[in-house]
């Protein structure tokens, strides 16, 4: 293992010279390669390097790429990758090349220039951190590196809910790799220099960022094909399409070769579905692979200038891949390139034996919905976002419990939230994410993963860091009260599921209690998590403060019972001044012990059997099955999966985000079968 104190600088291009090629860092994306070649006699055994690299790298070793990065992180680290690149190199002349984008730290949203939304940005530009010895250069040495602007390469567009940025590539312009190339002009770089000298000087100051070895393992790279793709050549001056379809479900680095046809335009669409059209000319998902219909969605588009192979640089979500060729004056010719699918290693070690096909049908297609939202953090979705959502990731911790033995990924979670914190006392909704969103609940599933993991670890001192960070979002809800002593809304986005009632308030999803002011199914989920909490306070000594949350929490619940409990109808209002009804606040009536016994037994009859309640959502179905679970009702989950298998009964290969006309066809919290059937 190398000597990790040397991983102390950044090596980049100054920002004289970036201003004197026309880019000015601070508002724009600044495409840049840097390479380094050298002769070697003999290929080592093992070579070890690490590498990072701001905002965004990709390796390639003799034109091969091999890794991506950096780790996502909080904005001040640098996670760097330990990795061997001895597998690639060869006896003679190698060539190390890292393609790095640097994002605008303050991004625009009138232009795109803002890099994705789970990435921070840089603005001093472009550069990397390298240390090892390959041959005789040492890897830190500026020196040793050459670097060149990419004028080719363009992103058109990022936006948080179509993250895919429609990457523009112009052929003729772009480097596409220096060493894709036989000749490697020199000519045409600009010089290396050190841009972060140290992360912290004599006296504690930090100067950039801090280095961190990678708190995780790389994500897996597997290269897969498309069984019908064969090599196509293209007439001058036509225009054709075809579809490609990889029979399930991926996220993966395209790629697509590309030989003759200079000036030949070539868009590559990703879909996870085909589309129809309802009556109102609105698009629609219903069979997944049913090609009478038409491929939409995140595009990349190349012009040819010269025979390459193309591969985005970031990877993209597809089942169904859409080629359109235009050609201009000489014919093109395609050929055929297995892409490289990539997520987290999670390992499905704990997949039970099944005499049920159906339902192993079901454990299967959960398992790889939890695995395409498992990249460098959970994601609520591979598709767009591809953000990491406190509510969302708790769900798939759990789902990582039931389903292996991984607790690398879940930590990391915790980490990241717990780096989050805001000055209004709540940790921030989705981390990392270069915009800070609030969203009040979503600071409570924080509680939560605390508890799930010690309970599944034992691994107590890993949470006691995050203990205060718990104890202050209490204090937070605490400190914000209605005139009849229930907690108040805290004034941000009450979001708590996609229901298609609350979804039609303004798109608020939320109870209308929340908008009125006082909500009970936000003071029993408080309720829940702050009864979380108050389990593993005494872990930590701190028995009086679970004893006086605990008398907290009984006085919410008085409050609830005597403000919201409809006699009549022998259910919870979602509020005392209205007449709104939800499965959700009945749920966690029961979860929190507000409800027990008969009285829970007759609510969750009527959660399942009155359809004039507010539906749960798939994000809210595992509190669904608890508070069944807890009333001895258990049994009757079974009449609920029939949603699920609605969606395999429509060729999905992996589960929504919603019951009723899904966004996203692939969303973590969709994987409940993973829980539910850890027995078989």
């Amino acid at each position: 293992m190398m000597n990790a104190l040397k991983h102390k600088t950044f090596i980049g291009i100054s920002t004289d010279e970036l201003i004197k090629n026309g880019y000015q860092p601070s508002v724009q994306i600044v495409p840049a390669w840097f390479g380094l070649r050298t002769n070697l006699e003999c290929v080592p055994e093992v070579c070890e390097i690490e590498i990072t690299g701001k905002s965004q790298f990709k390796l390639f070793i003799n034109g091969e790429s091999v890794l991506s990065g950096p780790c996502r992180s909080a904005r001040e680290i640098a996670y760097y990758d330990t990795f061997d690149i001895a597998p690639w190199l060869k006896a003679g002349e190698n060539r190390i090349t890292v393609q790095v984008f640097s994002y605008p730290e303050i991004p625009s949203h009138t232009n795109g220039e803002n890099g994705p939304h789970y990435c921070f940005g840089d603005s001093d530009g472009p550069a990397i951190s390298v240390n090892g010895k390959l041959g005789d250069y040492e890897l830190d040495d500026p020196a040793n590196w050459h670097v060149w602007l990419d004028k080719g390469q363009h992103f058109n567009n990022y936006n948080i809910f179509m993250l895919g940025s429609n990457e523009s590539v112009n052929g003729a312009l772009a480097l596409e790799n220096p060493f894709f190339c036989p000749e490697w002009s020199e000519s045409a770089t600009l010089p290396a220099t050190v841009v972060q000298p140290s992360s912290y000087d004599f006296f504690g100051a930090r100067q950039g960022k801090i280095f961190q070895p990678r708190p995780i393992k790389l994500l897996y790279r597997e290269a897969k094909n498309f069984d019908a793709w064969q090599t196509r050549t293209f007439a001058p001056n036509t225009k054709e399409s075809f579809v490609l379809d990889a029979g399930e479900l991926t996220t993966a680095y395209f790629r697509i070769g590309l030989q003759g046809g200079i000036g030949s335009k070539v868009q590559i669409m990703y879909a996870e579905s085909y589309f129809k059209k309802d009556e109102n000319g609105m698009s629609y998902k219903a069979i997944r692979d049913d090609a009478t219909g038409f491929i939409e969605g995140i595009c990349d588009e190349y012009i040819v200038g010269g025979d390459t192979v193309y591969e985005p640089f970031l990877f993209r979500t597809f089942r169904f891949v859409q080629i359109s060729v235009e050609t201009g004056t000489e014919p093109l010719t395609i050929l055929p390139q297995a892409y490289i699918e990539t997520a987290y290693p999670l390992g499905n070690s704990k997949k039970p034996h099944f005499y049920d096909p159906k339902k192993e049908k079901l454990y299967d297609v959960a398992f790889r919905t939890l695995q395409l939202c498992a990249h460098d953090t959970y994601e609520d979705c591979p598709y767009y976002e591809q953000l990491m959502y406190a509510c969302d990731s708790r769900l798939e911790m759990l789902f990582t419990y039931a389903a292996t033995d991984d607790l690398t990924l879940p930590r990391h979670a915790i980490r990241l939230f717990g780096s989050s914190m805001q000055k209004n006392g709540l940790t921030q909704s989705r981390f990392p994410s270069r915009e800070e969103q609030t969203i009040p609940a979503f600071a409570l599933y924080f509680i939560l993963m605390l508890e799930d993991y010690v309970n599944q670890s034992g691994d107590t001192e890993f949470v006691r860091t995050y203990i205060p960070t718990a104890e202050r979002i209490v204090e937070t809800f605490l400190s914000k009260r209605t005139e009849s002593g229930m907690l108040a809304p805290q004034g941000y986005w009450d979001y708590f599921d996609w229901t298609i009632d609350w979804s039609k308030r303004f798109f608020a999803c939320t109870p209308s209690a929340a908008l009125d002011g006082e909500s009970a199914l936000q003071n029993l989920f408080f309720v829940y998590a702050m009864q979380s909490l108050c389990r593993l306070l005494p872990l930590f000594n701190r028995k009086d403060l679970a004893a006086a949350y605990s008398a907290e929490c009984e006085k919410l619940l008085q409050l609830v019972e005597e403000r919201c409990w409809d006699n009549e109808k022998t259910l919870y209002r979602e509020g005392a001044f209205t007449d709104e009804y939800s499965q959700h606040t009945q749920i966690y009536a029961v979860l929190t012990g507000l409800a027990d016994d008969e009285r829970a037994k007759a609510i969750m009859e009527k959660v399942l059997t009155d359809k004039s309640l507010v539906q749960c959502s798939f994000m809210q179905r595992y509190y669904l099955f608890r508070a069944l679970e807890k009333a001895g009702m258990y049994d009757r989950t079974e009449e609920l999966w029939q949603t699920w298998q609605d969606f395999i009964d429509l060729h999905c290969t992996t589960f929504p985000e919603t019951p009723y006309s899904p966004r996203s066809d692939c969303h973590g919290w969709s994987a409940l079968p993973l829980t539910e059937f850890a027995n078989g």
